[in-house]
């Protein structure tokens, strides 16, 4: 998990602490090996930033073990984390750089794309190592069907909503005209969208604020002068707010509170914060081109709007602002449908998964 010592805490981090409390809960001693988390206080750190209690961690071990695993599981998808039992797999690492992160310039984009080049190089050699893989979204399993000719069990990410789904939702006329952007302040996310979506809202008189929060870090203080820059040169900074590593319960009052969310990746494989939006009742705006499309809302505009350029997704803004038959509809959908994607789904599944790959050890 070398992105996170780079550029903050996401949700790769957060998958591997899950996976840790569902192999802990199935009766494995677990440890956690990554360079960005060495430490209990760092752990239960990011316990605290994922909403998740200590107690579920306590008795997970940190670092390599003395003796070697039984079972190794990389979380990260990153094949130059060495050779594993289950591989979970995630769309960017193979990518050329600038196809999934398109502001990434000079040095850090020859870096990039030297690093995807490596996971392309390797992976084939990888594969005959690997017992099970598994894909975060139907777009990644897709995508390495295509490559490599490999079938991954397509197993959604854990997503937290126990903080988030035992209220009430408030209603369409109780929310604040804001609309909310959830995302790490790194370039991979495309944040600079916001500046587009800020012009639309002041050309249409859309009575509507942005507030795009997430975690920094200082590491990314470059594209984070640049993102100001740009929303000051438009005239935006009255209309945009950012808010720097919140903590949980600020996130938490924001999905509740915030009229509408929209999602600024494209290509995102999935798309956590897209689910806790939607159990907070919250409606959401997500790009086409992407797993969250596909695999959280079905493909059904019943539960979340699609767009494919900030004019669409500006008139969806306008129906939303309006309509509150409308958002109603999607409210209560999407708080239905993120239901399917607890993180104690995730648990499950993981632990049949570890069944499977137990059960191939013992047939060799």
């Amino acid at each position: 998990m070398i992105g996170s010592i780079l550029m903050g805490p996401g949700g790769s981090e957060y998958v591997s602490i899950e996976t840790a409390i569902s192999l802990k809960k199935a009766g494995f001693e677990v440890y956690i090996d990554s360079l960005g988390l060495r430490s209990a206080d760092k752990l239960y750190s990011l316990c605290e930033f994922y909403g998740l209690n200590h107690d579920e961690l306590r008795g997970v071990g940190l670092g390599y073990p003395q003796e070697d695993p039984d079972i190794v599981f990389n979380t990260s998808g990153d094949v130059l984390s060495g050779k594993s039992h289950v591989v979970y797999l995630h769309f960017p690492s193979f990518l050329e750089v600038n196809t999934y992160y398109p502001a990434v310039k000079g040095f850090a984009k020859t870096l990039g794309n030297l690093y995807s080049l490596l996971n392309n190089l390797i992976f084939p050699f990888y594969i005959k190592s690997t017992k099970v893989f598994l894909a975060n979204s139907s777009l990644t399993a897709w995508f390495f069907n295509k490559v490599y000719g490999i079938n991954p069990v397509v197993v959604y990410p854990p997503v937290n909503i126990d903080d988030i789904i035992g209220e009430e939702p408030l209603p369409f006329r109780d929310r604040e005209r804001r609309i909310l952007v959830i995302s790490r302040f790194s370039p991979e996310k495309n944040l600079e969208k916001v500046v587009s979506i800020g012009r639309a809202l002041k050309e249409r008189g859309i009575d509507m604020r942005i507030t795009l929060a997430g975690a920094f870090s200082e590491n990314n203080g470059w594209y984070l002068k640049k993102l100001v820059e740009e929303i000051e040169e438009n005239g935006l900074s009255e209309l945009v707010d950012l808010r720097l590593n919140i903590s949980r319960s600020e996130l938490v009052k924001l999905y509740k509170t915030s009229l509408v969310y929209v999602h600024l990746t494209p290509m995102e494989h999935f798309g956590i914060t897209i689910v806790e939006s939607m159990a907070a009742g919250t409606p959401t705006i997500i790009p086409r081109n992407s797993g969250a499309w596909f695999d959280i809302a079905n493909e059904d505009t019943s539960i979340s709007l699609p767009y494919t350029s900030v004019d669409e997704l500006a008139d969806h803004l306008v129906r939303l602002g309006r309509s509150e038959e409308l958002w109603k509809r999607l409210s209560t959908n999407s708080r239905l449908r993120s239901l399917s994607f607890s993180r104690y789904r995730y648990h499950k599944e993981i632990s049949r998964v570890i069944e499977r790959v137990v059960g191939l050890k013992k047939s060799k």
